[in-house]
């Protein structure tokens, strides 16, 4: 990117970011593709090339969209795989459409998109935001056809389109923070009882089976770090220092991180 746009003066960029992974190691490459996805909103907004900005803000959208429907199938699987029954690849994509058991979230690609938000039926999330998801997919397309004119033309109406995103976002976010607390229960359970084999950091676990290999967002962490452990010491009195060790240790990431 050129040294003289600053991605973090686009708005609302960061808050779409933040509900990102934050740095997941698998061969999908998602980093590099959210990067260049953000260097292409940064320098088309910096242009005052709305329009082409909203595009790439879409694109972020429907990343965050797929990721949310690859946790759910990670944390509630039996729903998950009562809820695909409906599911359908575009035509000719059939033999690469394996949404039983995706090994990448880009798999939601073949998919036709207003569909994948009817997975979250199980997060809770309700009809008008659901509709939203595919009101959302309509406002792209009807943009990206060749029609001889612009939609979004000023800075005004680039902030307008992109706030309805990000409160999608922000719905589906919140319905998605009961599951993200049980997923956690369970890494602290496994992590009291020796499960992750060599792991004795809290760290570790912290970094590599929570951030890279489940992909969590900033805000995902942060509601592991805000989830009290008082529960679970009730139920699992030997496991109590362990327990309040590793949530000290997801506070001290988060700040040195500067996400708290």
């Amino acid at each position: 990117m050129p040294d003289d746009v600053d991605f973090t003066e686009v708005p609302h960029l960061q808050e779409m970011l933040s509900h990102l992974p934050i740095n997941p190691e698998d061969e999908e490459d998602i980093v590099n593709y959210i990067k260049n996805i953000t260097n292409l909103i940064a320098i088309n907004y910096k242009y005052g090339q709305y329009q082409f900005a909203y595009f790439g803000v879409h694109l972020l959208y429907m990343t965050y969209i797929y990721c949310t429907a690859w946790k759910i199938g990670q944390i509630e699987p039996e729903r998950y795989k009562d809820a695909i029954v409906f599911a359908r690849s575009y035509n000719g994509r059939e033999k690469d459409f394996k949404i039983e058991d995706p090994n990448s979230i880009f798999v939601y690609s073949l998919m036709p998109e207003k569909d994948i938000a009817k997975l979250f039926k199980i997060i809770e999330l309700d009809n008008s935001q659901i509709s939203m998801v595919g009101d959302l997919v309509d406002t792209r397309n009807d943009m990206a056809h060749a029609s001889g004119k612009f939609e979004i033309l000023n800075e005004e109406s680039y902030d307008a389109k992109v706030s309805t995103i990000i409160s999608s976002m922000d719905f589906i976010h919140r319905c998605m923070v009961r599951l993200i607390r049980k997923w956690y229960g369970q890494v602290l359970i496994s992590f009291c009882k020796g499960e992750y084999e060599g792991y004795d950091n809290p760290k570790d676990v912290i970094i590599e089976q929570m951030i890279q290999t489940f992909k969590l967002s900033t805000n995902e962490l942060l509601v592991c770090n805000e989830m009290s452990v008082s529960s679970l010491v009730t139920t699992h009195r030997g496991y109590e220092a362990k327990l309040k060790a590793f949530k000290k240790a997801v506070t001290a990431y988060c700040q040195e991180m500067g996400y708290i």
